[in-house]
């Protein structure tokens, strides 16, 4: 996982609203890497601290989010902990917000949705992340002005029509980026600037559909799905697209990765269909699904070549390792010839039930303190029940300058020390 860009100006937002960092390290603020519910853990970057993790109990108290449940990656939040042995034990854990410009109206997602299907030119929806989070996904209808360009360039990058409602939105409640752009457009003479707080995570945790623009359809690590009737993918087709048509769709869920989180595009000459398709994909936990609308007319539109003839029918999907990441197949093979030292990030009790024989076990909330324990001479390999806790024990030892590797996949244990691995 990349650092997250929005560190720094989490930071300044932190110090802006009092949140700073006790002199006996008792309470922190950073910006979330990671949240996992079975650890019961949450994973921070903190300015010159690096990853720290904190376990939450029932007697943790969330502000300005109910739970767990209501955090989301690259979100600010500030931790009132303890130390209890090796562990930082959180009282409180509160969800830094973004303060709402003055002369800057909010706006809820319903009515964005009104304003989004209204259409028209009455407005202008502006993405102000930066521009590689937009082309991955972005809400319908709107247009990429990152932050830092806005601020260089101003006036030349909005409307000249003063008139004109400009809805700002970025990464979440925390996020920093679109108050600074919509402040920027009041003090241009903007008469009309609202802000969409919960931003993208908002959107689709409302189950809304995301769209992805022509470069990631291009170049992305996706499975692209044609959902036109086979005849008329024939005519011509987006190169590397799969035909599922729509009236087939619901009895292909096999046919999708076993990774969960691959990105699936959908296209159509008729939206509603990619809209439904995201549904279903949604209801199958491929949490990544976006749509391409407007489907080829829109990809000749942009300068792009069709392919023609019979469309692939079989999805091919080989999802690209990220930084630190093993493949299943090298991590079966370092276990079978014991090249790597095999390191279980789940916790004391998971073990206890089931393990890969001579892994150790270090808890991945415990990773900062205790990596100390990892002895020399293999390299190691981190593992947990999904990946999510390996990769933030991968986080933990980066930040400090110490080379493993982790496996993203589930992994699940039988009798005695028999597992099974499936992405």
């Amino acid at each position: 996982m990349k650092k997250s860009t929005l560190l720094p100006l989490a930071m300044a937002l932190a110090l802006c609203l009092g949140y700073t960092s006790a002199s006996l390290a008792e309470e922190v603020t950073g910006s979330v890497k990671s949240v996992t519910n079975t650890a019961r853990s949450v994973a921070l970057e903190v300015a010159n601290k690096g990853v720290l993790v904190f376990k939450f109990d029932a007697a943790t108290q969330f502000k300005n989010a109910s739970s767990a449940n209501d955090i989301v990656a690259d979100e600010v939040l500030t931790v009132d902990y303890s130390r209890v042995g090796a562990e930082n034990l959180a009282k409180t854990i509160t969800k830094v917000i973004a303060p709402l410009p003055s002369g800057v109206t909010r706006i809820a997602a319903a009515e964005l949705m009104q304003l989004v299907k209204k259409g028209g030119e009455s407005f202008v929806l502006i993405d102000s992340r930066p521009a590689g989070r937009y082309i991955q996904g972005h809400l319908p209808g709107a247009v990429s002005v990152p932050f830092n360009e806005l601020e260089k360039e101003g006036e030349k990058l909005l409307p000249a029509d003063r008139a004109k409602t400009l809805v700002f939105y970025c990464g979440g409640l925390s996020c920093m980026l679109s108050p600074k752009s919509a402040t920027i457009a009041v003090k241009l003479g903007f008469k009309d600037v609202r802000m969409y707080p919960e931003g993208e995570p908002g959107w689709k945790k409302m189950d809304y559909a995301t769209e992805s623009s022509v470069s990631f359809i291009k170049s992305g690590n996706i499975v692209l799905v044609d959902l036109r009737p086979a005849e008329k993918a024939v005519s011509g087709y987006i190169p590397r697209a799969v035909n599922i048509p729509a009236a087939n769709l619901r009895n292909a869920e096999k046919q999708f990765p076993e990774f969960h989180g691959a990105v699936i595009v959908f296209y159509s000459d008729k939206d509603d269909e990619a809209n439904e398709a995201l549904e279903w994909t949604r209801e199958w936990e491929y949490t990544n699904a976006t749509v391409f609308p407007g489907g080829a007319k829109a990809w000749l539109a942009a300068g792009n070549q069709l392919v023609t003839g019979a469309a692939p029918t079989r999805i091919n999907y080989v999802r690209k390792l990220a930084e630190g990441e093993v493949s299943i197949k090298d991590f079966e093979e370092a276990v079978k010839t014991k090249s790597h030292l095999v390191i279980d990030v789940r916790t004391a009790e998971e073990f206890a039930k089931g393990h890969i024989a001579g892994a150790l076990n270090i808890p991945a909330e415990e990773m900062a303190n205790r990596f100390p324990d990892i002895p020399a001479g293999k390299p190691a390999l981190f593992h947990c029940s999904s990946g999510t806790r390996a990769e933030l024990a991968f986080d933990v030892l980066k930040e400090k300058g110490i080379k493993v590797r982790y496996l993203r996949a589930n992994v699940e244990f039988g009798p005695g020390d028999k597992f099974t691995i499936k992405e």
